[in-house]
């Protein structure tokens, strides 16, 4: 085909492209990174246009035909993967600092990150035999992976896989292999359904069956606005007493509100744990504040429903390298209380999911590279009856 012929078939490939990342855009707009990637294909068609008058075209056909192909790989890889957060999203082997920028050969771009941040995978659309360069990249991804910042919850390393459409040698292939990483192919075309994620993906890391209660939660167990939110609907709407308790603070206010439109029910949220555990020092400082603050149905609530049902469960000290490590940072995040430190401390200790109304404190210890895993609802007052 003519060079000027192949660059107006560019420029039709990457209009056909972004309207199918569109697509996907919009029955997945959670998916980071998708405007990214169509900015990026808006510049390979700005080049496919001034391409078509140049005096020597051919020199950069072949460039853009190669990265066209690449995208369009990653967004079959986006659409494939199951649990997919983000695109072409850039890692780091530590947190940035304002103090200290990050440099290039810090940082590395993960064309798809999938499993809800638990594997990441490198895309690579060529023709033939892939170039022996993709192991260093693989390997250069793992590397990062596994640096502190980018641990997933109780400190394990996001997967590396690869996902390709060339032929990969025997020497590249078992050095992969060596390193743990997986390695996809799809036979050389664009389209992956034929692939099962579920038989050829490295698994998921299991769901915890133990969660990890910190004040907060307990506080939306014994509550009188959320226990009697998810029994007697209709004598909590009329229950004066709860209604002059609203009335007195803002919170409070927002809180009944809140129920009335749309009751929490933690309970039925923890059903699916075998085992619920509460750090020592949480459950000190909750039945202080219940003894203070709660009502009698609140603290009866408590010693007949739940007391009996969550074990106190101290942080254990003989546990291995890894997991101290992963201790000492949380013990070690900034602008996050003690009390609240200890709930997160026994979640990654005990493999636990901590249930907490301190989205905060969440959200802080993963701007300081802890991922936490943690549900987060929202706040329930005591209302002292």
């Amino acid at each position: 085909m003519h060079a000027a012929a192949r660059c107006v078939e560019l420029v039709r490939g990457c209009d056909a492209l972004d309207e199918r990342i569109g697509s996907f855009q919009a029955l997945e707009p959670d998916v980071e990174g998708l405007e990214k990637l169509r900015r990026a294909v808006a510049r390979e068609r700005d080049v496919a246009v001034s391409l078509q008058t140049a005096s020597d075209p051919l020199r950069g056909v072949t460039g853009l035909e190669n990265n066209l192909r690449g995208f369009q790989l990653e967004l079959e890889c986006a659409r494939w993967a199951p649990g997919v957060t983000a695109v072409r999203k850039r890692f780091a082997t530590r947190s940035p600092s304002i103090d200290a920028k990050l440099e290039d050969d810090e940082v590395v771009e993960v064309d798809v990150v999938a499993q809800d941040g638990a594997l990441w995978i490198e895309c690579k659309a060529e023709k033939g035999r892939v170039a022996a360069g993709l192991v260093q990249q693989a390997l250069e991804l793992q590397r990062v992976a596994r640096a502190p910042c980018n641990l997933r919850p109780y400190g394990v390393a996001p997967r590396v896989c690869v996902f390709l459409t060339g032929k990969l040698g025997e020497t590249e292939a078992r050095l992969l292999e060596d390193a743990g990483i997986t390695t996809l192919g799809v036979g050389g075309a664009l389209g992956s359904s034929s692939l099962d994620p579920r038989s050829v993906l490295p698994p998921p890391p299991p769901p915890p069956t133990t969660a990890n209660l910190d004040v907060t939660a307990l506080f939306a167990l014994v509550s009188e606005v959320s226990a009697a939110a998810g029994g007697s609907f209709m004598a909590f709407l009329d229950d004066p007493a709860v209604r002059e308790w609203a009335a007195k603070k803002h919170q409070h206010a927002a809180c009944l509100n809140a129920e009335l439109e749309d009751p929490l029910n933690l309970e039925r949220q923890l059903r699916g744990f075998d085992r619920f555990v509460v750090h020592p020092s949480v459950l000190t400082r909750f039945e202080k504040i219940l003894a203070a603050m709660g009502g009698p149905r609140e603290r009866r609530r408590w010693e007949e429903q739940w007391r009996h049902r969550v074990e106190v469960l101290s942080v254990p000290e003989d546990i291995d390298e890894c997991a101290a490590a992963r201790r000492a940072r949380v013990r070690e995040l900034e602008r996050i209380t003690k009390p609240q430190l200890d709930a997160f401390e026994l979640g990654e200790t005990a493999t636990a999911k901590t249930f907490t109304a301190n989205g905060r404190a969440v959200l802080s210890a993963a701007e300081q590279g802890v991922i936490l895993d943690a549900h987060v609802h929202r706040a329930i007052w005591l209302v002292g009856l």
